[in-house]
């Protein structure tokens, strides 16, 4: 092949023009951007969550519609009594949730008041599964439910006047059987019949205040009557009167410090009162 001579002119120009398109060929591949990198695969979680839910406290007021229970709260009933026993009812039922049984070992319910002080409230409970209940009279009070480590306190309280130690009608009512194996409520303590070689040993209830045996009369006049009228006549009575424990009485009156009460043998195991087994005592307050 052959190559024809240029001048200079020629040749300088076909340089430059040769110069030319391979600096712009270079400028057009730097200003290119460079290909993104793709996204890291994040990998899903596919495990099932496990759904917690909360347990239900719910309370009924003479099987009413239920309403939740929490703690702190304050339920209000008629703690009247009306021929001898309160008129409302509370029921109290716990659904554990999350397939959890109920430990029957676990649960505890007290009472605490002016009156009885701290308590067992005892009858009525019931248990199937996973759900709790009980039913118990609208007594004015404290109260705690703990089943299975979990607690709810809460407070019933009358729809009248609140209560005064000193002045007030009888509201409460509580009826409470007192064996050799629940011999002791609040200050009172049963002893049932026994035989001894040195003899034998009579029923009775006694306490840390004094008793004194009422006629039916006396019993239902003050039931129905005003506490402050048994208060004022109860300081009338002689001191020989006034017994530390009380037995073979149906009916009678206990005064402790501020606290009166009035009981009542509704029923008792045994030949008689004084040989007693057990006795089921009603005590108004």
């Amino acid at each position: 092949m052959t190559i024809k001579a240029l001048n200079g002119g020629k040749l300088l120009c076909l340089m430059a023009t040769v110069a030319g398109v391979m600096t712009l060929g270079s400028c057009n591949k730097d200003d290119d951007e460079p290909e993104p990198e793709p996204a890291p695969v994040v990998p899903v979680d596919s495990t099932p969550k496990k759904v917690v839910y909360p347990d239900q406290f719910s309370f009924r007021l003479n099987n009413s519609t239920p309403d939740s229970l929490n703690t702190g709260d304050t339920i209000k009933a008629n703690t009247l009594l009306a021929d001898g026993v309160n008129s409302d009812s509370v029921s109290v039922d716990v659904v554990l949730r999350n397939k959890t049984m109920v430990d029957p070992e676990s649960v505890t319910f007290t009472v605490n008041n002016n009156f009885l002080g701290k308590v067992n409230v005892s009858g009525n409970a019931s248990i199937t599964d996973s759900i709790y209940s009980i039913s118990f009279p609208a007594i004015e009070g404290s109260y705690a439910l703990s089943i299975n480590g979990k607690t709810r306190n809460f407070t019933v309280a009358g729809t009248g006047k609140a209560i005064s130690a000193s002045s007030r009608n009888f509201s409460n009512s509580y009826v409470v059987e007192f064996t050799s194996d629940n011999a002791k409520l609040g200050e009172f303590t049963f002893t049932p019949y026994s035989e001894t070689e040195d003899g034998s040993v009579y029923a009775k209830l006694s306490g840390n205040g004094k008793f004194v045996a009422l006629t039916e009369e006396a019993y239902n006049g003050y039931l129905s009557g005003n506490r402050v009228i048994l208060e004022g006549e109860l300081k009338d009575v002689a001191d020989e009167d006034w017994k530390s424990s009380i037995n073979n009485a149906n009916y009678f009156a206990y005064q402790s410090g501020d606290k009166i009460f009035l009981g009542k043998v509704s029923n008792f195991v045994g030949a008689s009162l004084r040989e007693a087994s057990s006795i089921t005592v009603s005590l108004t307050f």
